[in-house]
């Protein structure tokens, strides 16, 4: 009884999120200035000597002679952080604006990413979604012509004027499930091309930034996009 049922959902039962789903999981309200994963698509040069500086003191602290005893039971909170109400109003305010984290050059730039035979630095869209939170990867990256592929949808915030479409790639964190949009808008000048929703183009344009609300909002000032097939991998991991 159940041979039937079992093999029409094995056919019919999409294994791709619609654009619904896309939507449902927050494309049209991106936080620009969140941290969360930004190690894994930073521009800036990783600084490699930090884990082993990390490790050297681990080191130290363990052939120390005579290491000072742990204590039976830790010992009470200072008066000042039993009261919850106070600790939250003393602990720093989250970050509302991008931020400057010391220098950053476009030499850097040309060392951390590949550009194509064009000149464009070829960027996954996590990667420009990121710069939204940092000014000096910005200073350097304005104005420069950029190219990525990803998913396009329409766009439904600040686009009255009808110039824009919003470019999407979704990223697993543990499994498909809980898949997160990270989305940026493309600006044509002029009334944007149509696709059909959930296609996959390749968009070459120059980079520029917007202060649209209380965010920073990189935007890709289209030159060119065309559909293209999708990618070995059709999330990012």
């Amino acid at each position: 009884m159940l041979i039937a049922p079992l093999t029409w959902a094995a056919f019919k039962s999409p294994d791709r999120y619609s654009g619904n789903a896309v939507v449902n999981k927050g494309l049209y309200n991106p936080n620009y200035e969140d941290k969360t994963n930004a190690e894994k698509f930073a521009l800036r040069p990783v600084d490699k000597s930090a884990p082993a500086a990390a490790t050297a003191a681990v080191k130290t602290e363990r052939a120390a002679p005579n290491p000072t005893p742990m204590p039976d039971s830790a010992p009470p909170p200072p008066a000042q952080f039993k009261d919850a109400d106070k600790v939250a109003k003393a602990a720093p305010a989250p970050p509302d604006k991008a931020q400057s984290f010391g220098s950053f050059t476009l030499e850097d730039l040309k060392k951390q990413v590949p550009q194509n035979k064009n000149g464009d630095f070829v960027l996954e869209v996590p990667e420009i979604y990121y710069t939204g939170g940092d000014l000096e990867v910005q200073k350097v990256i304005t104005g420069q012509s950029v190219e990525t592929t990803a998913q396009v949808l329409p766009e439904k915030v600040n686009n009255a004027d009808g110039h824009r479409l919003r470019i999407f790639r979704l990223m697993v964190q543990c499994c498909a499930a809980d898949a997160r949009p990270y989305s940026i808008p493309v600006d044509f000048g002029k009334k944007a091309p149509e696709f059909k929703e959930m296609s996959w183009v390749k968009v070459v344009g120059k980079m520029s930034y917007k202060k649209e609300g209380d965010q920073v909002v990189p935007i890709i000032e289209a030159t060119s996009i065309e559909e293209t097939p999708a990618p070995a991998d059709a999330m990012i991991y």
